[in-house]
């Protein structure tokens, strides 16, 4: 009696889509690097700790030391998956510590922080203002909006791929198809709000 191989099957492969953060490598002096990404980390440090990184160094055209850079990476608690690059050497050490290399370049990457329209807060809002922050744009794909001082308050549809960070709480009128993280700072009392879950990622007080 024949037996039917797909009785026995023990995983399924599929293709999906995610949102990781990408570090894009500007210099390669390794102590204004530590500097930066600790002055970073303490901003935020229930966001960037154990996330997935890609480290981008595809505007890095000499050779470096590659290895150093990662290990600073990971004593910071991130988690570096994979290399873009289209350097010979970066790929082959990339590709000898069994680490992925993507082919993109940086020209295909959309900007993080773009400029988005706010409205100006009246005379009995300023002291609301000095902690809330207000968007009436459509929040699109490769935007990131941040709040760093109490709620993010978002009128209209947040795509995929963008990305909502706040110290408070997030309110999304339109429909929530991005990342969403609030109380970004450690504040668990932190809560999202919105009409239309459709979020790649929702997280508060570091926990996803």
């Amino acid at each position: 009696m024949a037996v039917n191989p797909l009785s026995s099957q023990v995983f399924k492969l599929k293709g999906r889509l995610y949102t990781l953060t990408v570090l894009q490598l500007l210099d390669t002096d390794l102590a204004t690097f530590n500097t930066q990404l600790k002055q970073t980390i303490t901003t935020a440090p229930n966001l960037l700790s154990n996330i997935p990184i890609v480290l981008d160094c595809s505007l890095i055209k000499d050779k470096f030391d590659l290895e150093s850079f990662i290990k600073s990476m990971k004593t910071h608690h991130l988690l570096p998956v994979a290399i873009q690059s289209q350097n010979h050497d970066i790929c082959e050490w990339a590709k000898a510590q069994k680490m992925p290399v993507l082919n993109g370049s940086a020209n295909q990457d959309k900007a993080l922080s773009q400029t988005i329209e706010t409205i100006p807060p009246s005379a009995h809002e300023a002291a609301e203002a000095l902690s809330n922050k207000l968007v009436t744009a459509p929040v699109r794909s490769g935007q990131q909006v941040t709040c760093t001082a109490g709620d993010l308050v978002i009128v209209s549809s947040v795509s995929h791929g963008a990305e909502l960070l706040a110290e408070g709480n997030i309110h999304v009128y339109g429909p929530l198809r991005g990342r969403a993280l609030a109380g970004i700072s450690g504040d668990k009392q932190a809560r999202i709000f919105c009409q239309s879950l459709e979020a790649e990622l929702l997280s508060i007080a570091g926990v996803y």
